[in-house]
């Protein structure tokens, strides 16, 4: 194997271990000595092994700046008169009506109950305990913070857990729209990074990440990568780092997710193939995250094995689209690469007027198929010299909607789009087309997509009945017919890159081709 193949920056131990995170305490109250007091009677004062953060606030407005910036606090201890008589009533408002923190526990402390009277106070301000100074002792300060914590902490969990399978959900419903293996693995990792920060920004954090395929027990194929790894192609299992090497070797024998203290490696395996994801840097995973991970891996592995039926019906699908073509093309010694030109031309015209990546793929699928009703024509029509009378162009109309109702009965969602281009691609702006008058907008934009690209093309190659037009002509009967015929935004977008379409025309000759110029 190429050294240059797999290349890894040189490993660095890990800073990483997340440091315990505080619970974060907010005194709101105009007395420093309240302030001293509170810290004193809990200092020590430990609640799930973590340590209390204290913030200060000595007045109602300076609060609301402390709250903005900490959507984390968890218990307020809340004095009423500091700045008015209200201000601390004000600020319980801001908090759960503006800022709309519902987990946070709000304990007003008051020196003046007769300002805010308790049964009042509690109903109309959502207050968690309504407790007077005097009353609150040491111990039963303590015994109020271990309360308030408890309820805190199981209230985020709660939440954390709902907002954590809204995320599996999430996460499923953008790998289940991916339609190519390259894009459902990248899509993958990045919604496997994304619900590992489910409670943190994941651009504060640095992570590095590897999605490979498994080929066999010892090697592996890189699929995407992000961070210190620079995989490309295929490589062994012994070229990784060793501490990367022995997760992975844990998780293909196990054939199941292996999570560590700061690395995991989540285990999808179809019926057909093994995909291996690899994440370093991130938090310390909770109970709660290794189930979530294993609801998303059996949800990846379900759209892994989708896919790859996905790619084997479409490949199938593709395979007959280029036959039928072929088969229409046989009929006419004068078509050449006409329907291969039109394909290459709807899907760059396609482009430019904003179609989707999936709905370019599947308009350059279908467009070859735009004149499969003339396998229903008369060969005499098809080879004529000269022009047809009008009896004889009545039936060569006929191939548009014979073509469609063909096409239309299949299956295949692509077949049925062929069926829409061959009954529109006749259609004319103005409503003076065939085979149902549609006009404007009513005519499907594949339609008349492929109507520019198949006169386009036809108007320069030789036919049966005449010699090709020079490009000044074909450019002088888009300027005319811009608007009546065509769509005016997609004759547009033809003359503006010409140069463009002219190159597709040369770069898919007939044998004997005449140029444009």
């Amino acid at each position: 194997m190429n050294e240059d193949d797999l290349l890894f920056m040189d490993e660095e131990e890990a800073e990483t271990k997340d440091e315990v995170e505080p619970w974060k305490i907010l005194i709101v109250d105009d007395e420093a000595e309240v302030h001293d007091v509170t810290r004193f009677a809990l200092s020590g004062f430990e609640f799930d092994d973590k340590p209390l953060q204290f913030l200060d606030a000595y007045s109602g407005q300076e609060a609301r700046g402390i709250l903005a910036n900490h959507p984390d606090v968890a218990v307020i201890l809340l004095d009423v008169v500091m700045e008015s008589e209200d201000s601390g009533l004000r600020v319980a408002k801001f908090i759960r009506e503006e800022l709309k923190y519902t987990s946070v526990r709000i304990i007003l402390r008051t020196g003046q109950p007769g300002h805010a009277p308790e049964k009042t106070v509690v109903r109309d301000y959502d207050i968690n305990d309504y407790k007077a100074k005097t009353e609150l002792t040491a111990q039963k300060l303590y015994t109020l913070m271990l309360s308030s914590l408890r309820s805190y902490r199981d209230i985020v969990s709660l939440e954390r857990n709902k907002r954590g399978l809204e995320k599996v959900i999430q996460c499923s419903r953008g790998i289940f729209e991916k339609h190519a293996m390259d894009q459902f693995v990248e899509g993958a990792l990045e919604q496997l990074v994304s619900l590992l920060f489910l409670d943190h920004q994941p651009e504060l954090y640095s992570y590095d990440s590897l999605a490979v395929e498994l080929k066999d027990t010892t090697r592996l194929r890189s699929l995407c990568s992000c961070g210190k790894f620079k995989a490309k192609g295929d490589f062994c299992l012994s070229d990784l780092p060793e501490d990367v090497r022995c997760i992975f070797k844990q998780a293909i024998s196990e054939k199941s997710n292996i999570f560590r203290d700061n690395d995991l490696v989540v285990y999808c395996e179809g019926k057909r193939r093994a995909i291996l994801m690899y994440v370093d840097g991130h938090h310390v995973l909770s109970a709660l995250d290794k189930e979530l991970l294993e609801v998303f891996t059996k949800n990846v592995v379900t759209a892994y094995e989708n896919i790859e039926i996905y790619e084997k019906t479409q490949q199938r699908t593709d395979d007959l689209i280029a036959y039928l073509a072929e088969l229409t093309e046989c009929r006419d010694q004068f078509v050449g690469r006409h329907t291969q030109r039109v394909a290459e031309i709807s899907a760059k015209l396609g482009e430019y007027f904003g179609l989707s990546l999936q709905e370019i793929s599947a308009l350059k699928t279908a467009a070859p198929l735009h004149d499969f009703g003339n396998l229903m024509l008369p060969e005499e029509l098809l080879h004529k010299n000269g022009s047809l009378t009008d009896e004889e162009m009545e039936k060569v109309r006929t191939h548009s909607q014979r073509g469609a109702e063909m096409l239309a009965q299949a299956d295949q969602e692509i077949l049925k789009l062929a069926g829409t281009i061959a009954q529109d691609h006749h259609e004319k702006w103005d409503g003076s087309g065939y085979p149902h008058g549609k006009q404007g907008e009513e005519i499907h934009i594949m339609g008349r997509i492929v109507a520019i690209a198949d006169v386009f093309d036809l108007l320069a190659c030789k036919r049966s009945y005449r010699e090709p037009w020079p490009l000044e002509d074909i450019i002088r009967y888009f300027e005319d017919q811009k608007g009546l015929h065509f769509d005016p935004a997609l004759v547009d977008i033809l003359l503006s890159h010409l140069n463009e379409f002219i190159k597709i025309r040369e770069k898919f000759p007939d044998p004997e081709y005449h140029s444009t110029e």
